[in-house]
């Protein structure tokens, strides 16, 4: 996601080091210490560590089992490997299935709600522990039930874990950039705070003006009333908010072409992603979302890309292996500057600086093409504020602009026309300022 100014050089080399390190000892100056957010991760992680050396020694057992009494089973068992998170690891492109708009309600992310995760596991775990134990008072025939559902239900243990991890580097990511930019995510922080005000009164009306049995109703005057008083408090709040999401600033390096009634967007783009089947796919994934028809006119995005390898990337110096943690404002600096950038090594995958840096959890082409969104320049569509917990860190908060917009809700938000609209726009104001666009003068 937009990170803005951010993410410092500063911000990742924490991110990767400090709280991955060993926390400081009590022979260190008190004024030393790590501050709430990163003591709180150190426990999480130790604690999810604990958790995963659990769950690998049972899987171990299980496996044992199964291979002395039941083989047939083994089949469905997945091995509980930690993900890889640095250079050149790259993430599964998944397919999401969401039929209906995301709703507006607020979501969380903490220390704390990450903790729990962890016991929760803990807790299916142990039941799962315990019957495998008592498995072999039973009968041969209860024993063969009991070791399918064991071993269908390791692999929902498996996915609790990969779940963990990715909360994990969320917090990572997000608890450095608020410590970073606290006045910054103060200001986001009260414009979250107006969104939830201005959901509660959308609600509202859309509860008093909803049609019953496909026919409006009709309301008394003091409902009109109110409706009217609602929609006049609702108005500003949704101009503050907007105000705030949508920003839009159109990189030079993109181009834009009429062929036909198609208008054509392109955009340069370097990697030094070695997967060239990869890179295809993203390629593919981005185009396929970001064009649209309407009705004789359309509007498509085409990518150029230009692969780097990285021994030219990093002339005169070794460059970094698979799994090495980079630096990763110094590793896009290398890159020119005249396209866009698809590269990999970040904790959860974001956009930074004309870049969409990859993280290894599995990612969907609709969170693709919202990266790809903040390369033509435009910003989120959601607010991120924040919580201060003490000595538990941040709660971050996010809460959804405009459901209907993929840059607010990737998996089920959508390309809009507006978004092209705003894209040529600027274009031909920047290129040609005596365009006509849409009937007037641009």
């Amino acid at each position: 996601m937009a990170i803005l100014k951010l993410l410092t050089s500063t911000i990742i080399p924490l991110t990767a080091s400090l709280f991955l390190a060993t926390p400081c000892g009590n022979n260190q100056a008190e004024s030393a210490a790590p501050p709430n957010y990163m003591q709180r991760g150190y426990q999480v992680q130790e604690h999810y560590q604990i958790y995963g050396k659990r769950l690998k020694a049972y899987y171990e057992s299980l496996s044992a089992v199964l291979q002395a009494k039941a083989p047939a089973l083994l089949s469905l068992l997945k091995a509980p490997d930690p993900p890889q998170h640095g250079y050149q690891i790259l993430p599964r492109i998944i397919a999401t299935q969401v039929s209906t708009p995301v709703e507006t309600r607020p979501t969380w992310y903490s220390w704390t709600w990450t903790e729990e995760l962890i016991q929760n596991q803990s807790k299916k775990l142990l039941t799962s522990e315990i019957e495998l134990h008592n498995a072999t008072a039973l009968s041969l025939t209860a024993q063969t039930g009991l070791y399918e559902k064991l071993a269908r239900e390791f692999n929902e243990l498996r996915a609790g874990q990969q779940n963990i991890d990715a909360h994990i580097q969320y917090n990572l990511l997000w608890q450095a950039a608020i410590a970073a930019d606290r006045s910054g995510y103060d200001r986001q922080t009260v414009l979250y705070d107006l969104t939830l005000r201005r959901w509660a009164i959308v609600d509202v009306l859309n509860a008093l003006e909803k049609p019953v049995g496909g026919k409006k109703i009709y309301l008394p005057p003091f409902m009109a009333e109110l409706i009217k008083a609602l929609k006049e408090r609702e108005k500003p709040l949704g101009y503050a908010v907007s105000d705030s999401s949508e920003r839009f600033n159109l990189p030079p390096f993109v181009r834009v072409s009429r062929e036909g009634n198609f208008w054509v967007i392109r955009i340069p783009l370097y990697t030094d992603i070695d997967d060239h089947n990869f890179v295809a796919s993203v390629k593919e994934k981005i185009e396929t979302t970001w064009q649209l028809r309407d009705g004789n006119k359309g509007y498509r995005v085409e990518l150029a890309i230009t692969y780097i390898p990285s021994d030219r990337l990093y002339s005169g110096h070794r460059p970094p292996e698979k799994g090495d943690q980079i630096d990763l404002p110094q590793h896009i600096a290398r890159f020119r500057r005249d396209g866009a950038v698809l590269t990999t090594g970040a904790l959860t995958t974001h956009y930074y600086q004309d870049a969409i840096i990859l993280g290894s959890e599995d990612v969907s082409p609709s969170v693709l093409a919202h990266e790809f969104g903040h390369v033509l320049g435009f910003g989120d569509a959601y607010i991120r504020g924040y919580k201060d917990l003490g000595k538990n860190g941040f709660q971050i908060m996010e809460v959804v602009t405009d459901p209907r917009d993929i840059m607010g809700a990737p998996d089920s938000g959508a390309v809009l026309r507006r978004h092209f609209d705003r894209i040529l726009e600027q274009y031909l104001k920047r290129n040609r300022p005596d365009a006509y666009f849409h009937g007037r003068k641009v």
